[in-house]
């Protein structure tokens, strides 16, 4: 059994930080539910992590249902680590594209009598899971855009260039 250690950052954050291990047979739902329950998020919004190379650049999608191309419960961490694209991005807030960086680090011994996934060390307090105290119920519905945002194939917001 290998176990990998990954931090997970926010990219404008300085001041938070969690670095975790999890085992190589455990799934990308499985560090979804190890993140939610971590940061304190609300386990009933839809997340998605996307495949991610050293420079954050999405490669590929992998949402929380199987949208034709697998799902979170269908890849294996130990699938994910390569040499180039074993970094993640993990969109918590579907409606202001919010993210982690889930930077992979390297691999570690196990730890005897040790259960996974854990923290092994944790820096300042999680991000507020919804941007300036916003639910999703309190977003109007109708709008198919907001502003500064378009929404791609998958349904995922991205900023537009017109800012």
């Amino acid at each position: 059994m290998a176990i990998y250690k990954y931090k997970i950052a926010i990219s404008d954050n300085k001041n938070f930080a969690r670095e975790c291990e999890i085992e190589d047979s455990s799934t990308l739902y499985d560090f979804h539910r190890y993140i939610q329950n971590e940061l304190d998020f609300d386990d009933a919004q839809l997340a998605i992590f996307f495949i991610s190379n050293q420079n954050w650049e999405r490669i590929k999608a992998i949402p929380l249902f199987d949208l034709g191309d697998g799902s979170m419960d269908s890849i294996l961490i130990e699938d994910l680590v390569n040499d180039e694209e074993n970094n993640l991005l993990y969109v918590f807030d579907m409606y202001h594209n919010r993210h982690l960086q889930v930077e992979f680090m390297f691999e570690v011994e196990a730890t005897h009598r040790a259960s996974y996934p854990r923290t092994v060390d944790a820096k300042g307090n999680p991000p507020n899971q919804f941007s300036q105290n916003v639910s999703p119920a309190e977003l109007d519905d109708d709008e198919d855009e907001i502003s500064g945002f378009e929404t791609d194939e998958l349904g995922m917001l991205s900023e537009t260039d017109n800012v």
